[in-house]
C-alpha cells in the first residue's frame, strides 16, 4: 500500500496555543450576521476597571456563566487567553481550509442544555447529525465554532488576554495579566483547565485548588490535512481502536458544509496521544497519515496543507467529586472537568458556579 511521502506536504505546521490580535468593537460573527461579539480592549496600565464579575476563560463554561450574569443585569466581563471563544469546541482556518479539529459534536440530557441546541438551530447555528443507525448528535454549522459563536452573542470579552495571578483583596478579587496589568471584580468565576485552575487559586483559595487537584486529562493529537481531493475517502466518522484512532472526518461531508475545501481532520485516541505527545510534528503527521490509510483502505492522495495540534487537556478521565467545593467566598470554578468529557458538563458547570457565587438570582430564560 502507498503511503503519502511527508516531502509532499507544503507548510507543516505545529500548535501548541493560538494568538492573534481581533478588532475594537462590535466584531459581526463570519459564522452568522445577526450575531456580534463585543471585543473589549484590555484597559491601560493605570487603569483598573471594577466589574460585578469577571470570568476567566471563555469557553462554554465561561459562556454559560456569563450569559446568566448578563441576562442578570450584573456588569460582566470575560477574559480568555485566544483568539477565538469556545475552547475546545473550535474551528480553525488555514489557507482557505476549514478544520473542526476540536470536539466534534455535541450532546445533551439536560433542558437547560437542550433549549440552548435548540435555540442554536433555531439560529441557523447548529444542525441534527446522525452519526450511527442509532446515535444522532448536534453540530454547529457550517462549522463547530457556531455554538460557541452563538452563545457569545453581544457578551463583552476581552481576547489575548492570559491571566497569570488571582489576588484576594478585603471586598474584591485582583487578577493580573501576563503584562503585569491588574483588573478587579467584586466577584469572579475561573474556568480554566483545572491544572491552570489549580496553580491560579491556590495561595488565596486552598479549598478550590484542592478540588481542581482531583481532575485528570487524556491529550488528545490531532492532525489537519488540507487536500486536492477527498472524493474516494469515507464520509462517515471513521473509529478505529487497532489503528489508534479515535476519530477521522472528512470536512465536506459534515452536514452544511460541502462548500469547504477538500480537507481531512485525524484524532488519535488517548493512549496513543499520551505516548506520542511529545513527538514532532512531521511524525505525528506521517504516522497518523499511515494509520488512517490502513484503517480505511484509502488513499489520502496530494496532501496541500499539513498541521499537527497537541490538545494537552482534551478529554476529561477524571473529574472532581460531584460533592467536592466549588465556591468559596467570591471565587467560584468551573470547566468539564468538574463534571465530565461532554460539551455539556462544561455548560452545566458554568451556570453552576454562576448560581453559587449569586444563589439569589433566578435561572435565566434561553
Amino acid at each position: 500500500m502507498a503511503i503519502v511521502s511527508p516531502n509532499s506536504w507544503r507548510g507543516v505546521i505545529d500548535s501548541f496555543s493560538i494568538c492573534q490580535s481581533l478588532a475594537i468593537g462590535y466584531r459581526k460573527s463570519p459564522i452568522n450576521k445577526d450575531f456580534y461579539i463585543m471585543t473589549v480592549p484590555p484597559p491601560s496600565s493605570t487603569a483598573s476597571p471594577h466589574y460585578d464579575l469577571l470570568i476567566i476563560g471563555a469557553g462554554i463554561a465561561g459562556l454559560a456563566a456569563g450569559r446568566m450574569a448578563q441576562q442578570a443585569g450584573l456588569e460582566v466581563m470575560l477574559i480568555d487567553k485566544g483568539r477565538r471563544v469556545g475552547g475546545r469546541v473550535s474551528t480553525r482556518r488555514i489557507d482557505g481550509f476549514v478544520f473542526n479539529h476540536g470536539a466534534q459534536f455535541a450532546t445533551s440530557k439536560s433542558s437547560d442544555f437542550g433549549d440552548i441546541l435548540r435555540a442554536a438551530s433555531t439560529a441557523d447555528t447548529a444542525t441534527n447529525w446522525q452519526i450511527e443507525d442509532k446515535k444522532t448528535v448536534v453540530i454547529g454549522t457550517p462549522m463547530m465554532r457556531a455554538i460557541p459563536m452563538f452563545l457569545a452573542n453581544n457578551l463583552p470579552i476581552q481576547q489575548n488576554r492570559r491571566i497569570a495571578r488571582i489576588i484576594r483583596k478585603t471586598d474584591h478579587i485582583q487578577c493580573v495579566d501576563t503584562d503585569d496589568v491588574p483588573i478587579t471584580a467584586k466577584k469572579v468565576i475561573c474556568t480554566a483547565p483545572a491544572p491552570q485552575t489549580a496553580a491560579l487559586v491556590t495561595d488565596d483559595f486552598p479549598y478550590l485548588a484542592a478540588t481542581a487537584s482531583h481532575a485528570a486529562y487524556a491529550p488528545c493529537l490531532t492532525v489537519m490535512l488540507g487536500l486536492a481531493d477527498d472524493e474516494l475517502l469515507p464520509k462517515m466518522p471513521v473509529k478505529s481502536p487497532q489503528h489508534d484512532i479515535g476519530w477521522a472526518m472528512c470536512e465536506t461531508a459534515r452536514p452544511d458544509a460541502a462548500q469547504h475545501r477538500p480537507a481531512l481532520t485525524i484524532q488519535a485516541d488517548a493512549a496513543w496521544s499520551a505516548a506520542h505527545k511529545d513527538d514532532r510534528a512531521d511524525s505525528i503527521i506521517k504516522q497518523l497519515i499511515e494509520k488512517y490509510q490502513l484503517a480505511t483502505e484509502c488513499q489520502i492522495g496530494e496532501v496541500l496543507h499539513a498541521h499537527a495540534h497537541r490538545w494537552l487537556y482534551a478529554k476529561v478521565t477524571t473529574p472532581s467529586p460531584a460533592d467536592a467545593i466549588i465556591c468559596q467566598k467570591n471565587l467560584a470554578i468551573a470547566g468539564d472537568w468538574l463534571g465530565g468529557a461532554r460539551i455539556e458538563h462544561a455548560f452545566i458547570s458554568g451556570q453552576r458556579a454562576f448560581m453559587a457565587l449569586h444563589p439569589t438570582h433566578a435561572r435565566p430564560s434561553i
